[in-house]
């Protein structure tokens, strides 16, 4: 199946996230899509090393429905990330990075999350919560804005990123779950809020989302990127 064919039916354009991207590099391959840093990625690249992180973290055992966690700032491993568990019909769970370890583990353990990937300052914050009962089997560690080495025995993000850069093979459907974000929890435990494929470019223009473009001071919330329809400000 290619990046384009719908298994809803002939003639209708699937619209997942994985998708979006998709098109929007091959209908301008040469726009700048991410500044993170010194890292300056055109659509054309974050399209293709989004297609080689997704093969590469499907070589290591993540498929369709898993759920892959992130505790991270934003960046462009976030970002690419995001948008190679989508292709993969992997979902997303994105945690607040200023939570504790034993909520962290609750969250890890309620979404049943096999993988965690961790930005550079909050590596031990996510073995910590890691260790306290829940079903994560690999810790993966991510680059962020500022360079920093590598924690050792840790999956990084470029070992992670496999050598093809074709999409990865997958029967994804736009009704399928994307990703779940969890509430704050100020009265009671935190709910997943589970958001499907169509669900996330439809929300789009309901407030910007959270743009990977950063530079040291500027803003860093905790959301995924949304349609990747044009370069966000």
């Amino acid at each position: 199946m290619s990046a384009h064919e719908n298994p809803l039916g002939a003639g209708m354009r699937r619209q997942t996230l994985g998708d979006l991207l998709c098109r929007t590099a091959a209908r301008a391959p040469s726009k700048t899509a991410i500044v993170c840093g010194e890292v300056n990625w055109t659509y054309a690249e974050f399209d293709l090393i989004c297609n080689r992180l997704a093969n590469g973290l499907g070589a290591q055992g993540v498929s369709a429905g898993d759920r892959v966690a992130i505790l991270s700032r934003n960046s462009h491993a976030f970002a690419a990330l995001r948008f190679a568990a989508a292709r993969l019909g992997a979902v997303l769970v994105p945690i607040n990075f200023m939570l504790k370890a034993e909520e962290v583990a609750y969250i890890l353990k309620s979404s049943g999350a096999s993988l965690l990937a961790v930005g550079p300052e909050f590596l031990e914050l996510g073995r910590d919560a890691v260790s306290r009962g829940t079903s994560v089997r690999q810790i993966a560690w991510l680059p962020g804005e500022q360079s920093s080495e590598s924690a050792a025995g840790l999956a990084t993000f470029d070992a992670l990123m496999d050598a093809s850069g074709t999409p990865p093979p997958s029967a994804l459907d736009a009704r399928m779950l994307a990703q779940i974000v969890y509430t704050s929890g100020t009265e009671s435990l935190p709910k997943g809020a589970m958001l499907t494929h169509e669900v996330r470019p439809k929300s789009r223009r309901s407030r910007p989302c959270s743009s990977p473009r950063t530079r040291s001071g500027r803003r860093d919330r905790q959301e995924s990127p949304c349609s990747m329809s044009r370069p966000a400000s």
